[in-house]
């Protein structure tokens, strides 16, 4: 069987056993605490923690999945991958253990008749505060397997909660025995020894009914869920009778276009770029593009890194964006969306290969004068960070590719010397806060609760580098971070210069502090040019309305939950909303129902949104909660958002028009924060 009829196999097989089946989710989850999309389990934690109401109680679904503990064992064996797909099957409160291993158990030696002599399992061993799985070792051996093909294992088989909370339970693991061969030679070598000879291929249940408090206690739930999961990959490896997952049908089209392109080909470096180019193709066309942070630095490190690697393996200029286009051929059938990325999948690889292709050859002859003995110095390696831009994770890639001895600690060491210095000398803070250093300047005009446009603003300040450049103007249409809003995004203009604004922050004086960078280099920004300022018209208008929702369900959460309830902080952006608040337990599906319908409900009365100035004693006449009322200034008239007559707020943030304007409002996930707080993620659909 080919990856496309196993993966096909897998679903049919649960569906037939009365499983939905889920599409795959995008990389880039709604759980901001995950960089990507690590499994399948990731878009039902809404399911597991009865967040979300369940749409069918058992579920099957192939789920793209990428992980970054990975990205250095890549290469290095046959069965490691960023990117891969995981199959999952899924009880929601259904069936439990008994079922859950039979349903394994059924598919790998009926379906997919594996040979059962070569199965092996793992249970969960107990543990101060949990027991043995005596359960699922009892449903192994009624199938027929032999108890010294049971092995009991402790930390790979219990399944904490996803955050500081939530339900978790042990777990069974099945592996298969690819031989002596392939082992380490140990007479008590077993699943759980790190060598090649058992390979896990799926865990056949996670099995939650327990959870885990905030303080580490653990209580029983009043239902019980099972969550499966098997890497495709590894799979068709054991079915295909390959020694590594490189060797699948999955694989072999970018494998061999490599190997024909190579003028001086090694294994390695050929399974680093075939498995990088997948995650590449796959991250790009989920949105995501190169930066020097989060996600886009993940990317950016797999791109730079397969440069480096098709530079060793002899591969022509411009070979990513070419073989990125066998990626999505193999695989826009199953996932539509690569197709329509297609070109910019391309144009981004070609334009990070222009960028560090260069820089890249410039380091590497430069770094062939710095080896002394074998070895690099930490002052050296600092040398190729500094000028030549390649960071540690690719710096230490070319090393170890090299067998270059060094030391991360001596090259830290430089670098935190570096920082030293540059605190001490940078122009933006010279030794001291943002508040002592932009004190002297004058109080920025904000004018962007009316306008989004403004022309003639004049530079009063501004600091940059190559590509980037904060500055300081006299009067500004973008808001800054205030309130949990983000600040506006938007573009600067003047004479030549255009500047992407990124974000935007104040001093406590009012001093509006405006980050970005240059679309291009020929110009820069100085003192006293006068520049033409035009926000995002779109970005603004819909973090604004999120902030009016966030407002909303302040109220709401204080009539549903009681007036104890007080905000201890939000975020704010076009995307979505988080808001953290005072609360002892988690909330339950029907109190977050009943707060989003009464949301809702306002939101569908079209109530107008004004906005007033009043002074703090009238404000505090009028009963309005002051949550944070020392960061009130309360000699100057302060601004009040009123929604109607259902809430009445202090907020500096932006809010327009009438809640008619707003989609439905709907919380995505709740969690603990600390102690006594509680947070809830919310979005608005349209």
């Amino acid at each position: 069987m080919n990856g496309k009829e196993i993966r096909e196999k897998f679903i049919k097989f649960f569906i037939k056993n009365n499983h939905t089946e889920f599409k795959s989710s995008s990389l880039v989850p709604d759980d901001e605490t995950l960089l990507f999309t690590t499994a399948g389990m990731v878009q039902m934690v809404p399911f597991l923690m009865r967040e979300k109401e369940i749409i069918s109680p058992r579920v099957c679904s192939v789920q793209k999945s990428f992980r970054t503990t990975d990205i250095d064992d890549i290469g290095s064996d046959g069965r490691h991958l960023t990117f891969f797909e995981m199959l999952g099957s899924w009880s929601f409160g259904d069936y439990y253990k008994k079922e859950a291993i039979e349903l394994a158990y059924e598919l790998l030696t009926e379906e997919f008749l594996l040979d059962k002599e070569k199965i092996w399992v793992s249970i969960f061993k107990g543990d101060k505060d949990i027991p043995k799985d005596s359960e699922s070792y009892k449903y192994w051996l009624d199938l027929g397997l032999k108890k010294e093909r049971i092995v009991e294992l402790v930390q790979d088989n219990f399944w904490g909660p996803t955050g500081v909370e939530g339900p978790c339970g042990p777990s069974t693991e099945i592996y298969y025995d690819n031989g002596e061969e392939l082992g380490c030679g140990r007479e008590d070598c077993a699943p759980g020894c790190d060598c090649d000879r058992f390979l896990e291929i799926w865990n056949a249940g996670v099995f939650m009914e327990y959870y885990k408090d905030e303080n580490g206690n653990f209580s029983k739930l009043p239902f019980t869920n099972v969550d499966t999961g098997a890497g495709l990959e590894r799979l068709v490896m054991v079915l295909q009778d390959k020694k590594s997952v490189f060797d699948t049908d999955l694989f072999e089209p970018i494998v061999s276009k490599i190997k024909a392109e190579s003028s001086k080909f090694n294994e390695r470096s050929c399974r680093i770029i075939a498995d990088h180019i997948r995650g590449i193709s796959f991250i790009i066309s989920d949105g995501i593009i190169p930066q020097n942070e989060h996600r886009g630095y993940i990317l950016r490190r797999l791109i730079r890194k397969s440069l480096l690697h098709a530079k060793t393996l002899g591969l022509k200029d411009f070979f990513l964006s070419e073989l990125s286009g066998v990626v999505i051929d193999t695989y826009s059938d199953v996932y539509p969306e690569l197709s329509s990325k297609r070109d910019l999948v391309k144009k981004i690889l070609d334009e990070e290969e222009v960028k560090f292709g260069k820089t890249l050859d410039k380091g590497l002859k430069r770094l062939d004068g710095l080896i002394v003995k074998g070895k690099i110095s930490g002052d050296n390696m600092f040398l190729l960070h500094d000028t030549y831009g390649f960071n540690i994770d690719i710096l230490r890639d070319i090393l170890k590719e090299r067998e270059i001895e060094f030391s991360e600690e001596d090259f830290y060491k430089k670098l935190n010397e570096q920082k030293d210095r540059s605190r001490i000398s940078s122009s933006f803070t010279l030794g001291k806060s943002i508040e002592e250093e932009f004190f002297d300047y004058p109080k920025t005009k904000f004018i962007g609760y009316d306008d989004l446009r403004l022309k003639d603003a004049k530079v009063l300040f501004v600091s940059q580098g190559e590509d980037e450049v904060y500055f300081v103007l006299d009067q500004t249409p973008f808001y800054a971070e205030g309130g949990g809003q983000v600040g506006d995004r938007g573009i600067v203009l003047s004479n030549g210069v255009e500047i992407e604004v990124n974000n935007v922050k104040k001093t406590k004086r009012g001093v509006y502090i405006h980050f970005g960078k240059y679309k291009n280099f020929s110009q820069k920004l100085s003192s006293e040019d006068l520049v033409t300022c035009i926000v995002d018209k779109d970005i603004r208008e819909k973090t604004s309305f999120n902030h009016t929702a966030v407002h909303l369900l302040n109220k709401a959460m204080k009539i549903i939950l009681g007036d104890q309830v007080v905000q201890k902080g939000s975020f704010i952006d076009s995307e979505k909303i988080r808001f953290d608040f005072n609360f002892d337990r988690a909330l339950s599906l029907e109190e977050i129902k009943t707060i989003e319908d009464l949301v809702n409900e306002n939101i569908l009365k079209k109530e107008d949104i004004e906005v007033s100035e009043k002074n703090f004693e009238d404000i505090k006449k009028l009963g309005i909660d002051l949550p944070f009322e020392d960061r009130y200034d309360k000699n100057s008239k302060l601004r009040v958002v009123r929604i109607g007559d259902f809430s009445q707020e202090l907020c500096g943030g932006t809010h327009k028009g009438n809640t008619s304007s707003l989609g439905k409002f709907k919380i995505t996930k709740q969690e603990s924060v600390s102690k006594g707080i509680r947070r809830v993620r919310a979005v608005l659909e349209y």
